[in-house]
């Protein structure tokens, strides 16, 4: 089931997304007439939760709602993320797990500590004893591997689409589709 989707720029969700206790918390606590935090909320949860999402790629959980935060149209300028909010993101990060979501999360994380030590490693820098503290040969050797890591790391993201679109594909109301249930 496709809870969240794009459609003409705009993140919309499904009607059953607020029959899912920890969306609908969400609705029912906004009682503006327009729902327009509630919304905003969903887009936020999306934008930050999904694994398709454009802010995907931000490994750090709270640089990550800083950045969605500061463009989600419709969140007030005091808004704060709390616990019903904390719980829908949960909740929405638990439906989509899967194994290869898993490896991708963790092979993000590791190029990013791969890529914060490039940025911060001091070939200069020496011990008490005059020696480098670095081995520019190790560092030489992981610049060399970066092509082979963000291949790796595109194959892996398409890996994840395909088994979440097939795992779509298979369930429709939790049963299986029918023979020739989308034509020929």
């Amino acid at each position: 089931m496709e809870l969240f989707e794009i459609k003409k720029d705009i993140v919309t969700f499904s009607p059953q997304a607020l029959t899912l206790e920890p969306f609908h918390k969400l609705w029912v606590r906004d009682t503006s007439k327009d729902k327009s935090v509630a919304v905003a909320e969903l887009a936020a949860i999306y934008f930050y939760a999904d694994y398709k999402s454009d802010f995907s790629t931000i490994v750090h959980p709270e640089e990550k709602l800083e950045m969605i935060k500061s463009v989600v149209v419709g969140l007030p300028d005091n808004w704060v993320n709390d616990e019903t909010f904390d719980e829908a993101v949960s909740f929405y990060k638990e439906m989509q797990k899967t194994i290869s979501t898993i490896l991708l999360e963790d092979a993000r994380q590791a190029v990013s500590t791969v890529s914060s030590f490039l940025r911060t490693i001091d070939l200069n820098e020496v011990d008490g004893k005059g020696k480098p503290v670095h081995d520019v040969k190790k560092v030489a050797d992981t610049l060399g591997n970066i092509n082979r890591i963000t291949e790796s790391l595109a194959k892996l993201e398409e890996q994840v689409k395909k088994d979440i679109l097939e795992k779509a594909d298979k369930l429709r109301g939790n049963k299986p589709k029918a023979v020739f249930e989308d034509g020929l």
